[in-house]
């Protein structure tokens, strides 16, 4: 009985050791991510830094950030083709709200990318601010032809 009881109880506590450990983990990447306000990242766009928007095709189509230094990189395909981003440049990722954005931001940072922010709000929040968005457009960058998924 007595073992059993050990095991039980070194049981839930390594899962909830292993559960504290995730969480602060996260809330300690979480602590790394530096976001930046549309209007902060408009300004830094305008002086060099590079908007990666990692948005799928369909929606860059719809609604396209009007910007000129901007890679279009959707959020899936982002771990094969970051080592085509330049680590001596700022870089703003981007997206619809700020989530896909979120994952792609700490994703970088993880791989050693020290410039690297988050696009609060995304493009609701660039149009909300009245930042210029062009709509019904054909996308700039590309994605490869090929399927690039594992």
């Amino acid at each position: 009985m007595t073992a059993r009881f050990l095991t039980a109880f070194v049981t839930k506590h390594q899962q909830s050791m292993q559960h504290f450990i995730k969480k602060l983990k996260d809330k300690t990447m979480n602590h790394y991510i530096k976001e930046l306000h549309v209007l902060e990242a408009h300004e830094k766009i305008k002086k060099g830094a590079i908007l990666l928007d990692v948005r799928e095709p369909e929606e860059i189509s719809s609604t396209a950030f009007d910007v000129e230094n901007q890679l279009q990189i959707p959020v899936d395909h982002v771990p094969l083709r970051y080592l085509e981003l330049p680590r001596n440049r700022e870089i703003i990722v981007g997206c619809h709200s700020g989530n896909r954005s979120r994952q792609i931001t700490l994703f970088l940072i993880e791989h050693q990318f020290d410039q690297v922010y988050n696009l609060t709000g995304g493009i609701r929040a660039w149009e909300d601010h009245g930042l210029q968005v062009i709509d019904d457009c054909e996308i700039t960058e590309a994605v490869p032809e090929t399927d690039l998924s594992i």
